[in-house]
């Protein structure tokens, strides 16, 4: 993957963007056998896969490893892709599916737990003060603490800026129940989030 880690933290979209203009050519070339067209392929949407994987593993390497199989597998069924669809949606679900296995391996070899945190100080004024960077890393921390279901619709959904409807097709779901995890998850997230702050505020 050629893409610098600064890149994975790029700021949230606020709508599904269409593939690009060539991007139909690409996948017709790379269901013939074509090599350029299927790295073409990977440079278009590689950005979008780490960012999706990160997110959901928590783990700058975890996402790598993730991508990786990610493109194993649009390689292995590109033949059966429909060139007229778009491409984005369809490597959305493989991703989460990927992400999914890998989370069911790593729990499988060893027992994840998460400490115990204090009860939350309500200090807006601490959160004010802090730094977009240092709000997003709190983000990052939190989403590690939501369950599976919820941290992949609020990482599509709020994240990545799809519509839920999609989040729906992409998770399989129907969109009632993609709302009452998005609503959910943000009320996790939230709590997550002024435990961490005051964890740290704590540490300091």
């Amino acid at each position: 993957m050629s893409v610098e880690e600064g890149e994975l933290a790029l700021p949230m979209r606020s709508r599904l963007q269409a593939d690009p203009a060539g991007a139909v050519e690409h996948v017709r070339r790379a269901k013939a056998g074509d090599t350029r067209a299927f790295e073409a392929l990977m440079r278009e949407h590689e950005r979008q896969v780490l960012r999706t994987a990160w997110r959901l593993l928590g783990s700058r390497d975890d996402a790598r490893d993730a991508a990786q199989e990610v493109f194993l597998r649009l390689f292995k069924y590109l033949h059966r892709f429909d060139e007229r669809r778009e491409l984005a949606p369809w490597l959305y679900r493989v991703t989460v599916n990927v992400c999914r296995d890998m989370e069911r391996k790593r729990r499988k070899a060893w027992s994840q737990t998460v400490d115990p945190v204090p009860p939350v100080a309500r200090d807006a004024e601490a959160v004010r003060r802090l730094s977009q960077e240092e709000r997003m890393a709190f983000v990052e921390q939190a989403l590690k603490l939501l369950p599976q279901k919820e941290r992949a619709a609020i990482v599509l959904r709020d994240i990545e800026g799809l519509p839920t409807n999609e989040v729906a097709r992409i998770l399989g779901s129907s969109q009632t129940t993609v709302r009452t995890q998005i609503s959910r998850g943000r009320v996790k997230l939230k709590q997550h989030c002024q435990r961490l702050m005051e964890k740290d505020n704590e540490a300091q």
